[in-house]
């Protein structure tokens, strides 16, 4: 594991090495009627007061926001895939990780700590046939007519998330600290180094910004949740609950009219279905492929249960804006199978893998399970997302540039979703639906 600061935001007008500098200047902005570029200066010139005050007003006073002024980026790597689910959790903060659909894997991949004893070996050499299985599903689909580009993508499935990767990281340093106290609760050894490695990067640099990174209950509670396996649903998506297109119509006419909420509802009740389809059409016609809809929208929620792969949930956990919870996948848990294994070897290749993925797995205790489990197998997700994210996940996700998995579960979301509210979201769909 290797984590290295590679750089933070500093002060360039007035030449200072720190961020704290500039959240010292901003926090004063609220008390200080001076100019704000005067306060960067005195800042800039007095670290030590800079440091001092950022001390007193994060820690003493609680303002906790000040923090968010100092911004930095970090160098992520010889992480598991398993590490990167913990760290990627995390909702206010920017991550680009290496891809597994598009780079050929070469055979790197993380022994946790904590394996039982003489463990080690059988761990290193499941990953190893694993990795070899990867070798000839790839020939298999290439020999079979598959693209070399495609054939990489599916392949992947048999893969363990020991897997190793490399991301680049964006936070501030309030979004920090929280990343740090709750990584550092999990009860996997790997996850909580990695919550070390970052205190160790960042807070040399900005130290007045950093105090409260001791796990705390809540941290543990967070973590058991994270790790906990749930039974995985039958069906691959249920929408368990949404709102009608009342929630945002409502919302409109009470914006497009002046109208209390009371009165809009009432004018809502009383419109017949060719009046509200207007009243949406407005903005349906407006709207751009790339832009987002009016926060109204986000009046409107939706929950779905998932049975999701590995693969696909990657892809979900990037929606951050959701509100995501996860089960860990476990032995017996179903895997998902690519379609382009059909009538090749591949598909007893992955058999093999489940196989000895799930032997290795039910030898383990049950943090490091996920460990040994393949991208293919299954997990419990729950997502609730506002009409407003639910578009633009549709936007990216039913794509057709979009992987075949996801934007299958996409499709099925938003099918379910648009029989509630119609009206709501007939602005979904992918960028290459429009031309795009």
């Amino acid at each position: 594991m290797r984590v290295v600061l590679a750089g933070f935001n500093t002060d360039r007008q007035f030449s200072s090495e720190t961020p704290e500098t500039i959240s010292a200047a901003y926090a004063r902005i609220s008390r200080d009627p001076r100019p704000v570029w005067d306060l960067r200066e005195e800042a800039a010139r007095e670290t030590a007061n800079a440091r001092k005050s950022n001390s007193r007003i994060v820690f003493g006073f609680g303002h906790s926001s000040v923090a968010e002024h100092a911004v930095f980026n970090l160098d992520i790597g010889g992480i598991s895939r398993f590490a990167a689910e913990a760290l990627q959790s995390f909702r206010l903060a920017s991550f680009m990780e290496k891809s597994q659909r598009y780079i050929r894997m070469e055979g790197d991949w993380i022994v946790p700590e904590g394996l039982p004893e003489g463990m080690s070996g059988v761990f290193e050499s499941t990953c190893r046939e694993l990795f070899g299985l990867y070798g000839g599903i790839l020939e298999a689909l290439e020999a079979a007519g598959v693209p070399a580009a495609s054939a990489r993508e599916d392949a992947r499935y048999v893969l363990p998330l020991a897997t190793a990767c490399q991301m680049g990281m964006t936070a501030n340093a309030r979004e920090l600290e929280h990343i740090m106290r709750r990584l550092g609760a999990w009860p996997v050894p790997e996850v909580a180094a990695l919550a070390g490695a970052i205190s160790d990067a960042v807070e040399p640099a900005a130290p007045s910004l950093f105090r409260h990174t001791t796990p705390v209950e809540m941290d543990s509670f967070a973590a058991r949740s994270a790790l906990s396996p749930r039974g995985v649903p039958r069906r691959a998506v249920s929408l368990v609950d949404g709102d009608g297109d009342a929630a945002v119509g409502i919302r409109l006419i009470a914006e497009r009219d002046g109208l209390t909420h009371g009165r809009a509802r009432s004018a809502w009740r009383a419109m017949e279905g060719p009046e509200r389809e207007l009243l949406f059409e407005d903005f349906r016609d407006r709207l751009g492929v790339h832009d987002a809809l009016p926060r109204i929208w986000e009046m409107a929620r939706f929950t779905f249960e998932l049975s999701a792969s590995s693969t696909a949930f990657a892809q979900i956990k990037r929606h951050r804006m959701a509100t995501i919870s996860a089960s860990a996948p476990y032995p017996g848990s179903g895997i998902v199978v690519p379609p382009s294994f059909a009538g090749t070897r591949a598909g007893r290749l992955l058999s093999c893998g489940r196989a000895a993925a799930e032997s290795l797995a039910a030898s383990l205790p049950v943090p490091l399970r996920p460990y040994a489990l393949l991208n293919a197998h299954r997990r419990a997700v729950v997502v609730c997302m506002n009409a407003r994210e639910l578009v633009h996940f549709s936007r990216l996700r039913e794509d057709s540039h979009a992987q075949w998995d996801i934007r299958g579960i996409a499709g099925r979301m938003l099918e379910l979703a648009g029989r509630r509210a119609p009206l709501t979201l007939s602005m979904s769909g992918g960028k290459s639906a429009f031309g795009v």
